[in-house]
């Protein structure tokens, strides 16, 4: 069976645990030949009676992810996991053994996998021992490897092949998913492109004046000027359709879609143009009808069911696993698993906390020995409120009397879900709302500024005089000796700060005929160079007199402006509709507390507080990894002041995760031995 790259990406998901540790079971030379013939030296570990060697762990051990704390809670942590992970993987080794996988089979692997690759048949051998020897294979060990891939796929496929879905668990799990098929955000809107910064910076200050944007695109627009810059608009067409970000490049699309409603955008560059984007409706995205997701929804739900046989079967197999450390064990590893929560019939063990720990990206980037502190006095408490929150979820799904699929945490998150879908708010909450979140659908105030320099007030008066009469801003500049500098579309306290009072604060500006406004000619002080240390500890104080400055600032100004509710509706809508759904989910769990006993074996369910102000995250089950994110965010600053000399953390090189089945490049392992079986019907390579 050939299976779709999206179920091989959730059972990959299944079977490294998480896609960081599939990088490194996968990406690590020959920890995918692990078990009994898993490369020389002594046993290190005992799995079901059959050996994990030394030099397995050594190899797995080399992985930056378990060499970046060696010490203490986090280093013992780190060996368990890399422990549990070897154990997992030797256990589905051992099952997928049972499958045989015959020499013709191998070849055909091998074959698949050259002509993919360009480097098919016998004149291209060199191409395609450089290829694998670069992955750290040789042709033998190559072919072990993708024998044991089949053998995998085999083992998968006895497990899911026949599974299916019926119409009420497709329907529940559109019910529980539905914001997985909304339909994308678009904009009705038009868009002008120009050559020069100057050109759009007057353009959109005609714009923010009130001139047509269709007639400004028709005249000047160096892009669909014949559909006078309607973004969708077919030929011949001057109305704008609703378009989805992929319409506009990357920055201009971000820039437009953050108004979230009619409005102008600022200057964007990109490509080499300058673009203004004028929106004039903001359309958000929307669950999109059953009817019309029904045979995607089939699919998807299918695959969480075989997601959820593999994850169970795994499960079960370690709950059933012999583990052993043997006394002639060379390394000094410690296997020490333990029960850090009871939630009614479930136990989280010490294992399942390490792994949802360590294997997400954002807390590896914190990795460090000077970081040890934060992570196991605040990450792992609130991970650990976040793995029991899901086991009650879980168990609370049963009682919900819905056929929901998937592993465990899939059930849990759909289970919140569930629950809090029918949450619906009235116009008298949205306008509440609004109002006592007021600030957050307020436009700064801005402005497109010039600076001009001249030596002496009475040239900078002449220009001054002169603007206002008409003349063009540039032959002023040349014509009174001024020094002109576009300081760029600012926010107040941008400027430095005689200018940002000037510009934000006063009103100390008189309008000029091409719609933007002058400045009075403002007499600045330069501000005097820093003193060296060594003379500001004695006291002493600058003797050159202060140079002035003469200046006069041309600018478009824009006030602060409160968008209205009408315009912000959806979003203030969407805020409201998240917070409810939040509260009524955070409600059912304290429902389920009443009746599911918890224990937290680790008494971390206080809230952590080291005096750095840190407060735990509600919402326990907010997508498919651990939400460290926001708790990451709050610390940020402190960390700052408690830690001054932290290092610098791990980078996210933001690998994907490692192969499927679909002829993906595989891991490399120049050093495993043979396979038990590796082509059952061995013959002689080519």
């Amino acid at each position: 069976m050939r299976l779709s790259r999206r179920t091989n990406l959730i059972i990959l998901y299944i079977l490294a645990g998480a896609l960081v540790l599939g990088m490194v079971i996968t990406f690590t030379p020959g920890l995918g030949l692990g078990g009994a013939g898993s490369g020389a030296g002594a046993t290190a570990i005992l799995v079901n009676g059959e050996p994990i060697s030394e030099f397995a762990v050594v190899r797995t051990r080399s992985n930056p992810l378990f060499n970046l704390v060696t010490e203490g809670e986090v280093g013992a942590d780190l060996e368990l996991l890399l422990i549990d992970e070897l154990v997992r993987q030797e256990l589905i080794r051992q099952e997928a053994t049972r499958h045989r996988v015959s020499t013709a089979e191998v070849r055909s692997a091998v074959d698949a996998f050259r002509a993919e690759r360009g480097v098919a048949g016998r004149a291209n051998d060199s191409q395609y021992l450089a290829l694998i020897g670069s992955l750290g294979f040789n042709d033998e060990t190559f072919r072990q490897y993708l024998a044991q891939q089949l053998r995998r796929e085999k083992w998968q496929s006895a497990l899911i092949d026949d599974l299916s879905v019926s119409d009420v668990e497709v329907e529940a799990f559109y019910q529980a998913s539905r914001e997985r098929y909304q339909s994308e955000e678009r904009i009705l809107a038009r868009q002008i492109v120009l050559d020069t910064r100057d050109e759009a910076d007057t353009v959109r200050a005609e714009l923010t004046a009130g001139a047509d944007a269709g007639e400004i695109a028709r005249e000047r627009s160096l892009e669909r000027a014949d559909r006078d810059g309607a973004l969708g608009a077919g030929e011949g067409e001057t109305e704008p359709r609703a378009v989805g970000r992929p319409a506009l490049p990357t920055a201009v699309a971000t820039a437009a879609f953050a108004i979230r409603g009619p409005g102008i955008t600022d200057v964007v560059a990109s490509g080499g143009q300058y673009h203004v984007v004028v929106v004039e409706e903001y359309l958000p995205a929307a669950p999109r009808p059953f009817d019309e997701v029904a045979d995607q929804v089939a699919e998807d739900a299918l695959d969480a069911k075989r997601a959820q046989v593999l994850d169970d079967e795994i499960r079960r197999l370690q709950r059933e696993a012999r583990v052993e450390i043997p006394e002639t064990s060379p390394l000094e590893l410690r296997f020490e698993e333990a029960v850090v929560a009871s939630v009614g019939d479930i136990d989280i063990k010490r294992s399942e906390l390490v792994r949802a720990t360590y294997t997400n990206p954002q807390i590896q980037q914190s990795l460090s020995p000077d970081m040890a502190f934060l992570i196991t006095g605040f990450f792992k408490p609130a991970i650990l409120d976040q793995l029991i929150d899901q086991a009650l979820a879980y168990q609370g799904a049963a009682e919900l009397d819905v056929p929901f699929v998937g592993p465990r945490s899939f059930v849990a998150q759909s289970a919140l879900s569930y629950v809090a879908r029918d949450v619906s708010v009235s116009e008298d909450e949205i306008e509440a709302y609004y109002q006592e979140n007021i600030s957050l659908y307020t436009v700064a105030a801005s402005a497109a500024v010039s600076r001009v320099d001249f030596d002496d007030v009475a040239d900078a008066t002449a220009f001054r005089e002169a603007l206002l009469g008409g003349a063009a801003m540039d032959e002023a500049v040349e014509a009174f000796g001024g020094s002109l500098t576009s300081l760029g579309t600012v926010r107040p306290g941008q400027l430095e700060r005689d200018l940002d009072t000037a510009v934000f604060a006063t009103d100390a500006f008189d309008p000029l005929p091409s719609g933007a406004e002058v400045s009075d000619v403002l007499v600045l002080m330069a501000q005097p160079e820093a003193l060296p240390e060594e003379l500001e500890d004695l006291g002493e104080e600058p003797e050159a007199d202060l140079e002035q400055e003469v200046v006069v600032l041309v600018a478009d100004r824009t006030p602060e402006r409160v968008r209205p509710l009408d315009e912000v509706r959806s979003q203030v809508e969407a805020a409201l509709l998240s917070e409810r759904r939040a509260e009524a989910r955070q409600a059912w769990l304290a429902d389920l507390r009443d009746t599911i006993a918890v224990v937290n074996h680790l008494d971390v369910s206080a809230d952590v507080d080291d005096g750095l102000g840190f407060e735990l995250v509600d919402d326990p089950l907010e997508g498919d990894e651990v939400p460290v994110e926001e708790l990451l965010d709050q610390v940020e600053g402190a960390l700052d002041e408690e830690q001054p000399d932290t290092g610098e953390p791990v980078e996210d090189d933001g690998d994907e995760p490692g192969p499927d089945h679909d002829g993906d490049e595989p891991a490399a392992d120049p050093d495993a031995a043979a396979d038990d079986g590796a082509a059952d019907d061995a013959e002689p390579q080519d």
